[in-house]
């Protein structure tokens, strides 16, 4: 793990408002810490497959972005900020983004239950799926 990336990440997050929210490419930018996505797994597909996943997203022509919902900024201090909810903006079809997901297992992918977090709504104008891990 990057300690002082992990430690710029803690410091931006804690200066958000909750929910606080990251692009999932700043999220694994210096990460390698399994726990801080899926950790409910019993067996974790790995922090990497998670990133390349994930990040891999971003390659395809539905998908404008990917944020990382926050729980807990700082787990501690060896820790980097836990996620367990992604957002996941675009057209991409529900479907799809199971199939692509499928390998994190995910304990479900589909429209937010909730509102979508204000910093995402006032950046894109586009659907928006999540999937989380609980």
């Amino acid at each position: 793990m990057d300690a002082k990336k992990c430690d710029d990440l803690k410091t931006k997050l804690s200066s958000q408002p909750e929910p606080q929210i990251v692009p999932i490419d700043e999220f694994f930018d210096g990460n390698d810490d399994e726990a801080s996505l899926g950790c409910n797994l019993i067996e974790h597909p790995g922090i990497d497959v998670f990133r390349r996943i994930l990040l891999g997203l971003l390659d395809r022509a539905d998908v404008v972005a990917v944020y990382a919902q926050i729980s807990e900024v700082d787990p501690g201090e060896e820790c980097w900020p836990f996620a367990d909810w992604v957002f996941v903006v675009g057209t991409i079809p529900q479907h799809e983004l199971a199939d692509a997901l499928a390998p994190l297992q995910p304990d479900d992918v589909g429209p937010p239950e909730y509102e979508v977090p204000k910093p995402i709504t006032r950046r894109h104008d586009a659907p928006v799926l999540v999937a989380w891990w609980d």
